[in-house]
């Protein structure tokens, strides 16, 4: 009779083990995944804004003046692309970017309004020479840097430790550059 107790007791305890590793493993997987460190590089930012201004200066184009509204939706758009895995000018949401945009370097009250973006991601030790450069060898992307139109900037780079979805899980900088022009 001990014996069966025993075992009995054995077999309870095995169960409420068992209930336990299963709810652990259960509360693990509701719990989203822990993700790397997400981090601004400010000094990019100003680095990337210069070389941009030379590359136009250069060319006789007019200087960009750093605009706070388009630096606030370039960080947003570096954020989200970081966040969702998904390297896209349209938003996670579907908003495309002039709609993100507006949304912080609005048109209201502006005769004529225009905004245009770039976007790259490379390795942490990305620096500007080799952002520009990529934007530069690409055609649409050569043209938003050089339109003589825009006369404003607001760049965002992001570094993410381990980026997911079309970043495929590596070390990332993330980098997206707003360009507008208003006028009254």
């Amino acid at each position: 009779m001990d014996r069966l107790r025993v075992t009995l007791a054995v077999l309870a305890l095995v169960g409420t083990i068992s209930a336990v590793s299963i709810a652990t493993a259960t509360a693990a997987l509701a719990r989203p995944a822990q993700r790397g460190a997400l981090t601004a590089v400010p000094a990019l930012n100003a680095s990337i804004v210069a070389r941009v201004n030379a590359i136009r200066t250069a060319r006789g184009l007019p200087r960009l003046a750093v605009s706070v509204g388009l630096g606030a939706a370039a960080r947003l758009h570096s954020r989200q692309m970081a966040q969702s895995g998904l390297f896209q000018h349209e938003s996670p949401d579907g908003t495309s970017f002039d709609q993100r945009v507006r949304h912080f370097y609005g048109s209201g009250g502006f005769r004529n309004w225009s905004v245009g973006e770039t976007l790259v991601w490379q390795s942490p030790s990305a620096n500007a020479a080799q952002v520009v450069a990529a934007w530069l060898a690409s055609p649409p992307h050569r043209e938003i840097l050089l339109d003589r139109t825009f006369r404003e900037i607001g760049v965002s780079a992001v570094q993410d430790s381990d980026a997911p979805g079309d970043f495929e899980g590596l070390a990332a900088t993330i980098v997206t550059a707003d360009f507008g022009f208003r006028t009254r």
